[in-house]
């Protein structure tokens, strides 16, 4: 049962969003609310991964606070509801600049980035490197059965986080609340690559803790 302490990071994460907003509790109540639904979010997941996990060392804790930190930095940065209500009005109209916020040709989108961003190669490795940690969380915690596995469960992730931001594009332009948000096909080719990676990683982990291993095996006989 220790191993629920992680549901603590949470609220830590948001602490000081939350101690802020509370003291002015009546203008910013609509607020507080939606930070406790992130927390309640974010905690519902930590609880279903917490489930199929065993921490039996040290190393197991770092990698089980790590992610834990990881995964409340990737959703706020990705799908994190938080909607201002002081200028809401509804228009269909509005509609048609989701248009400009969806992209589903592979390379425009790095293009765009290259082309605009001032600092392009920092947001494309961004998106590269992304879900790295989270697919080898799949693995180590062994959350996934394979590395196929693995692949699989993160492009499902990545397609969630596009979905969840193209929906938040419609209330945005539909009502005004919130932040806009961009849905991009090259996001998710991005993401699902960093999710090779991570595999990647995986398996140099697993090579070197067997080298290590081994070393030590090998010293105690000589010993």
């Amino acid at each position: 049962m220790k191993k629920y302490i992680l549901l603590g990071v949470p609220f830590i994460f948001y602490g000081e969003s939350l101690l802020l907003y509370f003291g002015n509790l009546h203008r910013f109540l609509l607020i507080i609310l939606q930070v406790l639904l992130n927390i309640a979010i974010i905690t519902s997941f930590m609880i279903f991964l917490l489930k199929r996990t065993r921490l039996q060392n040290v190393f197991d804790w770092i990698i089980g606070i790590c992610f834990s930190v990881y995964f409340c930095i990737l959703y706020h940065n990705t799908v994190q509801f938080l909607f201002f209500f002081d200028n809401v009005h509804y228009s269909l109209k509005n509609l048609k600049y989701i248009v400009y916020s969806v992209n589903l040709l592979p390379i425009k989108g790095v293009l765009d980035v290259l082309h605009n961003n001032p600092s392009p190669l920092f947001q494309i490795a961004g998106n590269a490197f992304m879900l790295t940690p989270f697919t080898f969380a799949l693995l180590y915690f062994k959350w996934a059965k394979s590395n196929k596995q693995a692949i699989w469960y993160s492009f499902l992730c990545t397609v969630g986080i596009e979905f969840v931001q193209f929906l938040q594009s419609i209330l945005g332009s539909m009502f005004e609340i919130g932040m806009g948000r961009s849905s991009d096909i090259d996001d998710v080719i991005l993401n699902t690559l960093g999710a090779v990676i991570g595999v990647g990683c995986y398996l140099l982990w697993v090579k070197i803790k067997k080298l290590v291993s081994q070393k030590i095996k090998n010293s105690d006989v000589t010993f």
